[in-house]
This record gives C-alpha cells, sequence and structure tokens, in this order.
C-alpha cells in the first residue's frame, strides 16, 4: 500500500488511492477509521492494547523507544506495527502530546455479546474514535501541570480588529478579549503571553496575514490550521446559542461578529475533538484590560514572576511565595499575578481577609491542614461531565465536599466576621450535601479506575445487579466444586482450572498427565489446546457455566454504567454549586497562603493612599532574600520614599553593588500589593498604579531580527507611548546597547521626556554620570547610588542605598570577582592609574584659567581645546566625558 509523505506537522497517512490489496476484516476496519483520521496518530483499541500500524507504528516506536513489530503483509511485505497496554497508556500519551503530536483514540464500542458478524470472515468487535486528544483539549490529570491552566485558544481578525477567545476544557471557563486600535499587532502578542496557550486554533485563510505569521513564530508548534467555515458568523450563532440553550446571542454577552467567530471556533474545534463528550462550560466572560494593572511581556520577563531569564521556574517569585494546598488555589494564584488589582476596594478586602487569617492563627493552621490533599474538583467535574468513565472522579468529588464542609465549619465556628463572607449560602451547601450522599449511597469508597471493570455500584442498590452478582459467585464456587470433581475422577492431582479472555474457563494440567485426562470415561474432558508443557481441556458444563458468568459479568457491567451515568447526570445539571465551592475554596487556599507568607517571612499589610506614591520602609526583595536564607545570609533592605516631588530616581553605582536587585524589589513590592498579598518590608504606604514598565537587563529577539539594542529601543519605545502619571517605570542601563554618544543622547532625551510629559514613579539606573547634571534642571530628579565601603585596594559592597552620585563603576573589582586572569586585571588597574592621572593633570592645568561666569561658553571651549592638546589616545570616549562632565560641574557652575 502507498503511504502519504509526511505533512508539515510529521503525520503519515494511508494514501487516498484503492488498495491493491485484499486486506483482512480486522484491517479494512481500520483502514476506514485512519481514512478519517489521516492527520492524527491512530491508538487502536485491541484487547489490552491500543495498537499502531504504517507510518504511525514507525513514528511513535521512534518517539516513544518501543519495539517496532510486525503484523500481516501487504503485497508480501510486512505491516509495522507497535502498541501500547492500555493501563499505561496515559504516559505514552503524555511524550507524544509534548512532542507536538495529535492522537486519535479508537475504542471497541460493544461488549462480547454484541460483536459484529462479518458474512466472510470471523466476528470483529466494532470500533471507532471517540475522542481526538490534542494539546489543547487534554483532560487527563497526568498529562497536565496541575497548578497551570491549559488553554485551548482561538484568534479571528476582521478589518484589523482582533477578537481571542480561550477555554481551559479542565475548568470549563470561556474567556474572550477583542485588540483593536493602531497598537493591535503589539496587543495580540501581550495578549497571547498572558493566556499562555496549550493550543492555538486559527484559519488556513487568516494565517496568511503578515501580522500573524510575525505574532505566531514563537507559538508555531502549537498552532493548528482549520477551514474557515470554523469561524462563519451566521453558523456560529446558532452554534453558541445551541450550547448555551439560549434563545439569543446577546443574552450571552454584547458580542460582536469577530468575537462570534472566535467563540463558535472553539466549539466547533472541541465538537471535533471530544465528539459529543464535550465538558460543561459553566462560565462565559468578556475581558477588559483596562480592570486590570498591566504587567507587559517584557517586565514579566524581567521581574522573573514565573520563571527566571533561562526558563527555569525554580527561583522565580511564583515559586518563591506559592505555599498554596490545591491544584486549583495554585492555578488561581497564577490569575491574581496575571491581572492584579487596580481597584482599591477589592485590594483592601483581601488585605483584611488574609489580616483575619493571622489574627486567628490557630484556625489558619487547621483550614491550612484542611486543606492539604484536597481533590482537585475543577478537573474532576470536567472529566464527569465529559463522560470519561472514571469513577474515581465521583470519589475526589465526594471527598471534597467533605473536606469543604469541614473547612467551611471551622470558618462558621469562628468569632471574627470578616471571614464568614467567604462560607456559600446554605442553600449551596445543602445542595452539595445531598450530591455527596447520592455518591457515598452508591458508589464504593474506592471504585476501580475503569468503568469496565465492574465493582462500581455498592451492593444493595439495585437488587437485580445483586441477583447478577450472586449467580457470578454462584457459580464460580460452582468452579471450585468442578475441579475437585475433575481431579478425582482422572486421578490428577495437579489439574487447575484457569480463565483467559480467548478460552473462559478451561481446564489445564501437564502434558505428563494428559492421557489419564483423554482415558477418563467417567465424564467427556474435550482437548482444545496444546502447549510446550501444558494440555488444555473443556467440559459441556464448564463451558455452560463459564458462559453464564460471562453473560452475567456483561450484564452486571452494562447495569453498573447505566447507574453510575445517571448519577454523573445528576450531578453534571447541579455543576453550578460544584463550581461555587470550587471558587471560594480556591480563593480561601491563595488569601491562606498569603497570611502564611506572612507568618513566616515578616511581610507586612500595607496602607493604601491616594496620591501617587511609595513609601517602603526597610523593603526586601523576596526572590533574593529567600535566596540568601537558605545561605544562612541576611538581606540588606531598603527604604524607597517617592512622590511627584522626588518622583525620579538617578540611580548611578557599580554593578554587583545591588542596584538591579532594588529596581526589581520595588516593582515587586507594588505588585504583590495589587493582588491583595502583604509586602517583605517593615512598613510601607502604597498607592495604586495602573501599569509597571520594567527595562532591566540586556537581551535580544534575533527570530524576530532584532539586535540587542533594537529591542532595548522597542521596549523604551512602549514604554513611553503607554505610561501614565500613575504608572511605576523602571529603566536600568538604557542607552548602553550603542555607542557611548549615542547611548548618552538617548537616555538623556528619554529621562527628559519622562520627567516633563508622562510625569510617573521612575527609577532611572545607569552608568551615564553625566547625567545626574539634570538634577540641577529638575528638582523632581533625585540622585541616588549604592554605598561602598573601601578597604586597602578592595571594594566592599554594603548594598545600602544612599543620596548622591557613584565614584565610579567599579568594574575591575567585578572582573577579579568573577575570576578574570590575574594578569588582565593587573593590566587594567594600569590603564586605570594613567587614565586617572591624565584627569588630574587636565584639572589641575584648568586651575590656571581665572573665569568669568559671564564669558562661560569662551572658557569652557578654552578647556575643551586644552584637553584635546592632553595625551588622551587610551581613554574611551565616556571616560573623555566624564573628565569633561567633572571639570563643567566643579569650575564652570
Amino acid at each position: 500500500m502507498k503511504l502519504k509523505q509526511p505533512d508539515i506537522r510529521g503525520f503519515f497517512s494511508p494514501s487516498d488511492e484503492k488498495p491493491d490489496f485484499k486486506p483482512t476484516p480486522m484491517m479494512a476496519q481500520y483502514l476506514d477509521v485512519k481514512a478519517r483520521h489521516k492527520e492524527y496518530l491512530l491508538f487502536y483499541r485491541m484487547g489490552d492494547f491500543y495498537e499502531l500500524f504504517f507510518d504511525d507504528a514507525k513514528i511513535a516506536a521512534s518517539h516513544l523507544g518501543i519495539a517496532l513489530t510486525k503484523r500481516g503483509k501487504i503485497n508480501d511485505q510486512e505491516i509495522p506495527m507497535c502498541g501500547v497496554p492500555v493501563h499505561s497508556s496515559q504516559t505514552y500519551l503524555s511524550r507524544l502530546i509534548k512532542s507536538g503530536f495529535k492522537v486519535a483514540i479508537a475504542e471497541q464500542l460493544e461488549e462480547k455479546t454484541k460483536k459484529i458478524e462479518n458474512k466472510k470472515g470471523p466476528k470483529i468487535f466494532k470500533r471507532d474514535v471517540v475522542k481526538i486528544i490534542t494539546p489543547g483539549t487534554i483532560l487527563e490529570d497526568s498529562l497536565l501541570e496541575s497548578k497551570s491552566h491549559n488553554h485551548l485558544l482561538s484568534i479571528s481578525v476582521f478589518r484589523g480588529d482582533v477578537s481571542l477567545a480561550w477555554i481551559d476544557m479542565t475548568t470549563g471557563s470561556i474567556k474572550l478579549q477583542r485588540i483593536a486600535g493602531s497598537k493591535f499587532k503589539e496587543d495580540l502578542l501581550e495578549c497571547m503571553n498572558k493566556i499562555e496557550p496549550g493550543e492555538i486554533i486559527i484559519s488556513y485563510e487568516q494565517i496568511k496575514l503578515n501580522f500573524l505569521k510575525e505574532n505566531l513564530k514563537s507559538f508555531e508548534k502549537i498552532v493548528t490550521e482549520v477551514p474557515p467555515s470554523f469561524f462563519d458568523v451566521q453558523n456560529n450563532k446558532e452554534k453558541i446559542q445551541d450550547f448555551f440553550q439560549s434563545s439569543r446571542i446577546e443574552s450571552i454577552g454584547d458580542l460582536f461578529d469577530n468575537d462570534i467567530s472566535a467563540t463558535g471556533a472553539l466549539l466547533n474545534y472541541l465538537e471535533l475533538t471530544q465528539k459529543k463528550n464535550i465538558p460543561l462550560v459553566k462560565n462565559f466572560e468578556i475581558l477588559n484590560k483596562n480592570d486590570y494593572m498591566q504587567i507587559d511581556m517584557f517586565s514579566e520577563k524581567s521581574l522573573e514572576i514565573f520563571q527566571k531569564t533561562d526558563g527555569e521556574k525554580r527561583g522565580s517569585l511564583i515559586d518563591v511565595i506559592d505555599k498554596t494546598k490545591t491544584s486549583a488555589g495554585g492555578r488561581l494564584l497564577r490569575e491574581f499575578l496575571k491581572t492584579p488589582l487596580i481597584n482599591k476596594k477589592e485590594i483592601k478586602r483581601r488585605h483584611n481577609l488574609a489580616e483575619s487569617f493571622l489574627s486567628s492563627f490557630e484556625l489558619l493552621k487547621r483550614t491550612t491542614s484542611l486543606l492539604s490533599g484536597l481533590p482537585d474538583v475543577e478537573r474532576a467535574m470536567s472529566r464527569i461531565s465529559a463522560n470519561t468513565k472514571n469513577p474515581r472522579d465521583l470519589a475526589m468529588l465526594s471527598l471534597f465536599i467533605e473536606k469543604a464542609n469541614n473547612i467551611f465549619n471551622e470558618l462558621r465556628e469562628s468569632k471574627n466576621k470578616i471571614l464568614k463572607e467567604l462560607i456559600p449560602s446554605e442553600k449551596i451547601l445543602a445542595l452539595a450535601s445531598k450530591m455527596r450522599n447520592l455518591i457515598v449511597g452508591q458508589i464504593h469508597e474506592m471504585p476501580p479506575i475503569n468503568l469496565n471493570d465492574g465493582g462500581v455500584i455498592k451492593d444493595g442498590v439495585d437488587k437485580k445487579l445483586d441477583d447478577l452478582r450472586n449467580i457470578k459467585n454462584l457459580k464460580k464456587s460452582e468452579i471450585l466444586e468442578f475441579q475437585s470433581k475433575y481431579a478425582l475422577a482422572t486421578d490428577v492431582n495437579n489439574l487447575k482450572i484457569k480463565f483467559n479472555n480467548f478460552h473462559g474457563y478451561f481446564i489445564e494440567t501437564t502434558n505428563k498427565n494428559s492421557e489419564k485426562i483423554k482415558q477418563c470415561n467417567a465424564i467427556n474432558f474435550r482437548l482444545i489446546q496444546n502447549t510446550i508443557n501444558t494440555s488444555r481441556f473443556q467440559t459441556e458444563e464448564l463451558k455452560e457455566t463459564s458462559l453464564e458468568i460471562e453473560r452475567s459479568e456483561s450484564e452486571s457491567i452494562e447495569l453498573e454504567t447505566n447507574i453510575y451515568e445517571k448519577i454523573c447526570l445528576e450531578i453534571s445539571n447541579k455543576s453550578d454549586c460544584i463550581n461555587i465551592l470550587s471558587k471560594k475554596i480556591s480563593f480561601i487556599d491563595v488569601i491562606s497562603n498569603f497570611s502564611i507568607l506572612s507568618n513566616e517571612k515578616g511581610y507586612v499589610k500595607p496602607d493604601l493612599v491616594d496620591n501617587v506614591s511609595i513609601e517602603i520602609v526597610n523593603g526586601r526583595h523576596p526572590v533574593v532574600e529567600d535566596s540568601l536564607e537558605k545561605e544562612g545570609i541576611n538581606f540588606t533592605p531598603n527604604d524607597c520614599f517617592m512622590n511627584s516631588k522626588n518622583g525620579t530616581w538617578l540611580m548611578t553605582g557599580p554593578n554587583m553593588a545591588g542596584k538591579s536587585t532594588f529596581l526589581r524589589q520595588t516593582a515587586i513590592i507594588i505588585l504583590l500589593n495589587q493582588i491583595g498579598c502583604f509586602i517583605p518590608a517593615e512598613s510601607a504606604k502604597l498607592s495604586i498604579f495602573d501599569k509597571i514598565f520594567t527595562r532591566i537587563g540586556a537581551s535580544d529577539n534575533l527570530s524576530q531580527g532584532m539586535s540587542t539594542f533594537m529591542t532595548e529601543m522597542v521596549e523604551t519605545s512602549r514604554i513611553i507611548n503607554e505610561a501614565t502619571s500613575s504608572s511605576l517605570v523602571i529603566l536600568d542601563e538604557l542607552g548602553r546597547g550603542t555607542s557611548t554618544e549615542d547611548g548618552l543622547a538617548i537616555a538623556r532625551a528619554v529621562l527628559e521626556f519622562i520627567v516633563k510629559e508622562i510625569r510617573c514613579i521612575t527609577l532611572f539606573a545607569t552608568h551615564y554620570k553625566e547625567l545626574c547634571v539634570l538634577s540641577e534642571k529638575f528638582k523632581v530628579i533625585k540622585p541616588k547610588t549604592l554605598q561602598i565601603k573601601k578597604w586597602n585596594e578592595e571594594i566592599v559592597f554594603l548594598y545600602k542605598v544612599i543620596d548622591g552620585i557613584s565614584e565610579g563603576s567599579f568594574g575591575i573589582h567585578v572582573a577579579n570577582l568573577a575570576g578574570i586572569n590575574e594578569s588582565i586585571v593587573s593590566r587594567a588597574k594600569d590603564v586605570l592609574k594613567k587614565t586617572n592621572k591624565k584627569e588630574s593633570l587636565a584639572l589641575k592645568d584648568t586651575k590656571s584659567f581665572e573665569f568669568d561666569k559671564k564669558k562661560e561658553n569662551k572658557n569652557y571651549n578654552e578647556i575643551v581645546n586644552l584637553i584635546k592638546k592632553l595625551d588622551l589616545d587610551d581613554l574611551s570616549p565616556k571616560d573623555s566625558l566624564d573628565i569633561l562632565y567633572t571639570i563643567k560641574k566643579n569650575y564652570l557652575s
């Protein structure tokens, strides 16, 4: 059979040409299923294994490291095949999904008693695809990160406007955001970065748009192209109305055509991949970015909120502050960090709740203890509503309701009135208890993972089920009697009755005793199979009993399935109740997490003020502090007092002295405050900021064709264009990516623009000491530096922010600390001494001038001419500028 070459996604599939061979009935069925799912790897259920054939098998064997075998022949060539056990398939699926593949799961759709009769061949099971697993449609816990969302994102573009709709299938919530205006291209990338999609679906017509191509470059491995019909507005109106069971689209939300396209495309893709088993969607929310404090992706990376610059989560802000006990709580904390509040009332509410837990410390300890081990009910409910047939999900739901009730009881008994608002209504609690009683009354406490294994429903729930189980147990007792009877009749003591899926129950003995059984006249033993060491027999009574057991098992499982599905349906119809409980518990988890941080790390509740200002006493960087504590080192705290009168700090100082740490800690303290968390400081008074912009450290974006300096300028441009008087702006080493002259000019121009036009709280760190002259022109600018101590020829960093201008950058000292070759360090010191000597000479010579301030320009030009005559060949342009600046500051002011 001819096979297609792999397409761009790396998939192989049979060609559309008719095969020039006659397949077996099973292979004919496989080819039919595969022909309808060409773009996916097909996991084809055969007994206890999922089998893969042809190039699917080659791909899977290569990526999974499993044996590639053969099955049958086509035109004298053997068919490649590999397989994975059903019970451990999740591990293999996880690896394939993470490698970027999409997998179609074909199951046996009928029990043994309902096989399809093939006219010219043996009986085979009916099989077909029951779901398709793609990176954005995963429901299985083993394939997901417990504390992160897995979003499927849909993008629709119309006349320059963009609508994004996304869903986490495991939590059942659709969100929508619109992007418009002149900055929509940049905003699209920002929004996608916030969403963190697991998969992006887009029309294969719209993906040709140049700006989408550019923005999707970093996401290309998770982009799935779908037909334009998925985005059809008219069809999607009906789709959305039917899905949300609404007679009018307006009742769902104020949706534009572009919104309908994006949202409907999500639903179409869910239908394609989940067939008829789409999880319940509990919420639909239209987001407006102006409702939250904005932190762009560059600032998020600079502050290392979710991961360090090297991509590691360990050592990031969330790694340090996430003490949540539940998976849903961890996901909510992540949402808090992505969408900090600007609503002062809600920030205060969170602060007060965290403070209330702190003041009731025993309650806090009991609550966090009860939160530990709480099941992830959001994802369990999604699987229940998606009919995944895992009875453990019901057991998880029952346990969740029980432990949640215990938590609410603790809050109810507390004397703290503020914490009582976290308790749901009595109606919700009563409904949840009713659901738990339904589960406890009918489902075993620890049921099997697979519904088809049986033993899910308790005895006494259904009389017919009990009768079927009794038949099975009775007949199994008969089989034990048969074994004793046959052993006695044949005089073969080691005769055993065994079971397998092919023969059912059968008699097995060694080949040595086979003749004794054959010669037995009292019972008619029929030989059914010989193996190397054993012989297998059957009798009519054993065969009949085996069939009765098989029938009773099949009927009991079918009956259990019906009872189970009725329970799941009743629970799904009341899922809003569990959704409310889950949100309450997740919020309690995050708030109690804030209280734990405060208790363990000395975080304090800040006061919120109206005027734009920062007053932080002994502030600390939470991540650096945590790292130093592990080494037994104390963090050096710093104050930060800024308002409209001194709203710009111009910070000079050496590298390694703690400048970047101070910049980041100020931004992080503001961020923590606005998610409702206490802050690492002795005390603080903070206003509400609408945006945080940070430009710290050098980086490039070579995939987009941008150098380090171009990236720096793009980020700076965004800050200048979008910052307001209520924003916090942090710029570190602006202009260092180009020549000294250009860099100094740009840094000065940007600083002047911020001071004169934007007038926001700004921390501006630089090695250009020449900029400090601006503090004389603009009183709002305050020169700051990091305190150092000289000891012999060594420099000791004290990590303390003080008033003033740095004496130098102390780069040679840092080079020495970094382990640069001693000869290089020594040579650098010689060059520096020569430079300093020439600067002193220049200053000495200029003292002979008698300056007339009225002739300042003339005198300044004379000084410049004098310096040009000096031997400055070894000086860099920056050092020359340093000399000029010093002369002007000391002798012309």
